[in-house]
């Protein structure tokens, strides 16, 4: 499968971009990812509209809820620069296949593909070359409909006994 190097399609705007320059920086992080449990290491890179690339390396604890997924880290390593405009992100692994999000990085993508109301394109790599191109809106057609406010997340997290 041959991507083109266009994104963002729905703003009909168009953002030139090298594909295996995401996928270099995503392999050149993965080598720093902290898996001292696991030593299964993952490495992304999200590309911002004006063609900047962040990354990021999954990193374990010994508490494993307190381990964040190299997607997210990549995100956040944006978002601390300031950008939230998401278009393009790259995973990499150990693996010989290609690892794609898992759920907990795909709804913390919507989010941020919400506020800017775009989908975001996701190439992930295994070590074997061969590569998977999809999209955020295709990989997660679940989350929260677009419309929920914060307030609704809120009370539906709420209990009674009742």
């Amino acid at each position: 499968m041959k991507p083109s190097n266009t994104i963002d399609q729905r703003s009909g705007s168009s953002a030139h971009w090298d594909m295996n320059k995401l996928l270099e920086a995503a392999q050149t992080v993965r080598e720093n990812a902290s898996v001292p449990l696991s030593r299964f290491r993952v490495g992304a890179s999200v590309l911002v509209k004006g063609g900047e690339i962040f990354e990021g390396c999954n990193t374990e604890c010994l508490i494993p809820v307190l381990g964040v997924c190299a997607e997210r880290n990549a995100i956040n390593h944006a978002l601390i620069h300031g950008r939230n405009d998401f278009l393009a992100v790259a995973v990499v692994s150990d693996l010989y296949a290609p690892l794609l999000p898992c759920g907990t990085c795909l709804q913390y993508m919507q989010e941020f593909a919400r506020q800017q109301s775009r989908d975001i394109l996701i190439i992930a790599e295994g070590r074997s070359g061969e590569r998977l191109i999809t999209s955020l809106d295709e990989l997660f057609k679940g989350g929260f409909p677009p419309d929920t406010s914060a307030r609704e997340i809120q009370e539906s997290f709420r209990w009674s006994l009742d």
